[in-house]
Protein backbone atom coordinates (compact mmCIF):
# COMPACT_ATOMS: atom_id res chain seq x y z
CA UNK A 1 0.00 0.00 0.00
CA UNK A 2 1.41 3.33 -1.00
CA UNK A 3 0.87 6.63 1.10
CA UNK A 4 0.60 9.67 -0.96
CA UNK A 5 1.82 12.55 0.45
CA UNK A 6 -0.14 16.03 0.28
CA UNK A 7 1.33 18.81 -1.91
CA UNK A 8 1.97 22.15 0.29
CA UNK A 9 0.02 25.13 -0.99
CA UNK A 10 3.09 26.97 -1.03
CA UNK A 11 7.10 26.78 -0.09
CA UNK A 12 9.76 29.23 0.06
CA UNK A 13 13.37 29.18 1.35
CA UNK A 14 15.40 30.68 4.26
CA UNK A 15 17.54 34.04 3.05
CA UNK A 16 20.53 32.59 3.48
CA UNK A 17 21.80 28.95 2.35
CA UNK A 18 25.37 29.62 3.72
CA UNK A 19 25.23 28.44 7.78
CA UNK A 20 28.14 30.23 8.84
CA UNK A 21 27.85 28.63 12.24
CA UNK A 22 27.97 26.08 11.37
CA UNK A 23 31.18 26.24 8.97
CA UNK A 24 32.72 27.72 11.52
CA UNK A 25 32.05 25.11 14.05
CA UNK A 26 33.32 21.99 11.56
CA UNK A 27 36.46 24.41 11.31
CA UNK A 28 37.04 24.24 15.26
CA UNK A 29 36.56 20.44 15.30
CA UNK A 30 39.38 20.33 12.66
CA UNK A 31 41.85 22.54 14.87
CA UNK A 32 40.68 19.90 17.70
CA UNK A 33 41.84 16.60 15.43
CA UNK A 34 44.87 18.00 15.22
CA UNK A 35 45.70 18.45 18.93
CA UNK A 36 43.40 19.74 20.86
CA UNK A 37 40.77 17.38 21.90
CA UNK A 38 37.91 19.44 23.72
CA UNK A 39 38.43 21.55 20.73
CA UNK A 40 37.31 18.87 18.97
CA UNK A 41 34.62 18.24 21.41
CA UNK A 42 32.98 22.13 21.03
CA UNK A 43 33.37 22.01 17.44
CA UNK A 44 31.03 19.06 17.04
CA UNK A 45 28.38 20.15 19.52
CA UNK A 46 28.15 23.52 18.12
CA UNK A 47 27.63 21.89 14.42
CA UNK A 48 25.24 19.30 15.68
CA UNK A 49 23.02 22.58 17.41
CA UNK A 50 23.59 24.50 14.90
CA UNK A 51 22.56 22.06 12.21
CA UNK A 52 19.54 20.85 13.99
CA UNK A 53 18.35 24.38 14.60
CA UNK A 54 18.93 26.63 11.23
CA UNK A 55 15.64 26.34 9.48
CA UNK A 56 16.17 25.68 5.70
CA UNK A 57 12.80 25.62 4.28
CA UNK A 58 9.30 26.79 5.12
CA UNK A 59 5.80 24.65 3.98
CA UNK A 60 2.27 26.03 4.00
CA UNK A 61 -0.35 23.21 4.24
CA UNK A 62 -3.71 23.37 4.87
CA UNK A 63 -3.53 23.13 8.16
CA UNK A 64 -0.13 23.65 9.16
CA UNK A 65 3.30 25.16 8.73
CA UNK A 66 6.06 23.21 8.59
CA UNK A 67 9.85 24.34 9.10
CA UNK A 68 12.36 21.78 7.76
CA UNK A 69 15.75 22.13 9.78
CA UNK A 70 18.95 19.89 9.16
CA UNK A 71 18.11 16.43 8.28
CA UNK A 72 16.04 14.33 10.54
CA UNK A 73 14.67 17.97 12.32
CA UNK A 74 11.03 18.72 10.80
CA UNK A 75 8.81 20.90 13.30
CA UNK A 76 5.00 21.44 12.39
CA UNK A 77 2.92 24.40 13.56
CA UNK A 78 -0.52 23.58 13.55
CA UNK A 79 -2.75 26.56 12.81
CA UNK A 80 -5.10 25.89 15.55
CA UNK A 81 -1.86 27.01 17.54
CA UNK A 82 -1.61 30.09 15.66
CA UNK A 83 -2.60 33.70 17.17
CA UNK A 84 -2.01 36.01 14.07
CA UNK A 85 1.09 37.18 12.12
CA UNK A 86 2.94 40.49 11.92
CA UNK A 87 5.66 41.62 9.32
CA UNK A 88 8.46 43.36 10.85
CA UNK A 89 10.29 45.60 8.69
CA UNK A 90 13.96 46.42 10.18
CA UNK A 91 17.15 47.68 8.70
CA UNK A 92 18.54 44.04 8.56
CA UNK A 93 15.72 43.06 5.98
CA UNK A 94 11.81 41.57 6.47
CA UNK A 95 10.63 38.82 9.01
CA UNK A 96 7.64 37.38 9.19
CA UNK A 97 6.73 36.54 13.29
CA UNK A 98 4.21 34.35 13.99
CA UNK A 99 2.27 34.55 17.73
CA UNK A 100 1.37 31.34 19.05
CA UNK A 101 -1.84 31.17 21.14
CA UNK A 102 0.51 30.24 23.86
CA UNK A 103 2.34 33.72 23.56
CA UNK A 104 5.74 32.27 22.44
CA UNK A 105 6.95 33.87 18.94
CA UNK A 106 8.49 31.78 15.91
CA UNK A 107 10.54 34.11 13.26
CA UNK A 108 10.74 33.25 9.71
CA UNK A 109 13.45 34.50 7.64
CA UNK A 110 12.20 33.92 3.91
CA UNK A 111 13.68 34.81 0.79
CA UNK A 112 10.10 36.69 -0.09
CA UNK A 113 8.36 37.71 2.97
CA UNK A 114 5.48 39.87 1.45
CA UNK A 115 4.35 36.80 -0.56
CA UNK A 116 4.71 34.27 1.62
CA UNK A 117 2.58 36.06 4.23
CA UNK A 118 -0.08 36.71 1.81
CA UNK A 119 -0.17 32.91 1.14
CA UNK A 120 0.01 32.19 4.82
CA UNK A 121 -2.82 34.70 6.11
CA UNK A 122 -4.77 33.13 3.48
CA UNK A 123 -4.06 29.36 4.40
CA UNK A 124 -5.24 30.65 7.57
CA UNK A 125 -8.14 32.15 6.80
CA UNK A 126 -9.97 28.95 4.78
CA UNK A 127 -8.18 27.17 7.76
CA UNK A 128 -10.29 29.27 10.30
CA UNK A 129 -13.63 29.59 8.05
CA UNK A 130 -12.99 33.24 7.47
CA UNK A 131 -12.69 35.17 10.61
CA UNK A 132 -10.91 38.14 9.39
CA UNK A 133 -10.16 40.86 11.84
CA UNK A 134 -9.40 38.47 14.20
CA UNK A 135 -6.95 36.63 16.40
CA UNK A 136 -6.73 33.38 15.09
CA UNK A 137 -6.19 31.71 18.16
CA UNK A 138 -9.83 32.94 19.80
CA UNK A 139 -11.29 29.53 18.25
CA UNK A 140 -15.03 31.38 17.57
CA UNK A 141 -15.03 33.25 20.67
CA UNK A 142 -15.36 36.72 19.78
CA UNK A 143 -17.42 38.72 21.04
CA UNK A 144 -20.12 38.72 18.15
CA UNK A 145 -20.82 35.28 19.20
CA UNK A 146 -21.01 36.02 22.89
CA UNK A 147 -23.54 38.34 22.55
CA UNK A 148 -25.91 35.88 20.76
CA UNK A 149 -25.82 33.30 23.09
CA UNK A 150 -27.36 33.07 26.66
CA UNK A 151 -25.66 34.19 29.68
CA UNK A 152 -24.60 30.86 31.89
CA UNK A 153 -23.58 31.04 35.63
CA UNK A 154 -22.78 27.88 37.33
CA UNK A 155 -24.50 25.81 34.96
CA UNK A 156 -27.94 28.07 35.42
CA UNK A 157 -29.38 29.66 31.84
CA UNK A 158 -30.40 33.30 32.43
CA UNK A 159 -33.48 33.56 30.50
CA UNK A 160 -35.12 36.55 31.77
CA UNK A 161 -31.90 38.26 30.76
CA UNK A 162 -32.41 39.36 27.11
CA UNK A 163 -29.65 38.87 24.88
CA UNK A 164 -29.74 41.93 23.44
CA UNK A 165 -30.06 44.59 26.54
CA UNK A 166 -27.16 47.00 27.08
CA UNK A 167 -24.92 46.06 29.71
CA UNK A 168 -24.65 48.14 31.78
CA UNK A 169 -20.43 48.42 33.37
CA UNK A 170 -19.79 48.20 37.20
CA UNK A 171 -18.75 51.61 38.90
CA UNK A 172 -14.90 52.12 39.06
CA UNK A 173 -14.13 54.38 42.65
CA UNK A 174 -10.98 55.47 42.47
CA UNK A 175 -8.70 55.71 45.70
CA UNK A 176 -8.07 58.04 47.29
CA UNK A 177 -4.66 60.37 46.85
CA UNK A 178 -3.03 60.68 50.13
CA UNK A 179 -0.48 63.86 50.11
CA UNK A 180 3.30 62.98 49.21
CA UNK A 181 6.11 65.44 49.72
CA UNK A 182 6.45 66.78 46.07
CA UNK A 183 9.54 64.74 44.15
CA UNK A 184 11.37 67.86 43.53
CA UNK A 185 11.29 68.42 47.74
CA UNK A 186 12.58 64.67 48.58
CA UNK A 187 16.31 66.02 47.71
CA UNK A 188 17.34 62.32 46.51
CA UNK A 189 15.54 60.00 48.79
CA UNK A 190 14.33 56.49 48.36
CA UNK A 191 12.40 56.15 50.41
CA UNK A 192 10.56 57.58 53.43
CA UNK A 193 11.26 54.86 56.30
CA UNK A 194 14.26 55.49 58.69
CA UNK A 195 17.53 54.34 56.67
CA UNK A 196 19.91 55.25 59.50
CA UNK A 197 21.20 51.66 59.11
CA UNK A 198 24.95 50.82 59.36
CA UNK A 199 26.15 48.73 56.37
Amino acid sequence: MQQTQEEPLHWDNHRTKLNLTFIFALVVAVIGILGQPPLFVIGIGVAIYSWLTSPKQYLIYRDSLVIIFGRPRIKSYPFQDMAHLELLTLPIGDRLRVRMANGSRIMLLTQDPETFRAKLDEALEAFHGGQAGSDYGQNGNSADSRQDSPMVIEGEVLSDVPVDSEIIEPEIVEPEITEETPPDNRMGESSTENDDVPY
